[in-house]
């Protein structure tokens, strides 16, 4: 009974990551635009569930040693949008992820121990965007995750 039922399940469930927006397979001009048009209709829940990854991850805290954002709290918001609405590089991972990447040279972002960093990353999972949605995302923008942002090189 418990084997049927477990592969009742995986046969229900395989469908659902076969008809996930893969990332990997995409066009860095798709995966731009994508995240510009996300940068632009992301939802206060969205941003908020980011900056408490973001703060788990400890890059809002000055630290000596560790890597941190160091820039003013008030504008990690800002330089974040800006990054998702015109990264300078995209990289496909893990199926679903991208990781959008801009570079604010001359301008500090963060720090790791003396290491200054110019650069903003951030991830973003497009698990929620089927393959479908891709030529008409803004119905699916609001189930996209932002992952994480940090300073980076």
């Amino acid at each position: 009974m418990l084997t049927r039922t477990l592969l009742a399940s995986l046969l229900l469930l395989g469908p659902l990551n076969a008809h996930a927006f893969a990332t990997e397979s995409q066009p860095r001009t798709v995966l731009l635009e994508l995240g510009a048009q996300l940068a632009h209709s992301a939802g206060s829940s969205q941003w908020q569930q980011l900056w408490q990854r973001t703060r788990q991850a400890g890059y809002l805290q000055s630290s000596a040693q560790a890597l941190h954002f160091d820039v003013p709290q008030t504008q990690i918001p800002a330089l974040v949008a800006s990054t998702l609405a015109s990264a300078d590089e995209v990289l496909a991972l893990k199926q679903t992820q991208v990781r959008y990447r801009r570079d604010f040279h001359p301008r500090i972002i963060g720090k790791a121990g003396a290491h200054e960093m110019t650069a903003l990353c951030l991830w973003v999972d497009w698990r929620s965007l089927p393959e479908h949605g891709i030529s008409r995302p803004t119905s699916y923008l609001a189930q996209v995750s932002l992952l994480l942002a940090r300073p980076c090189e």
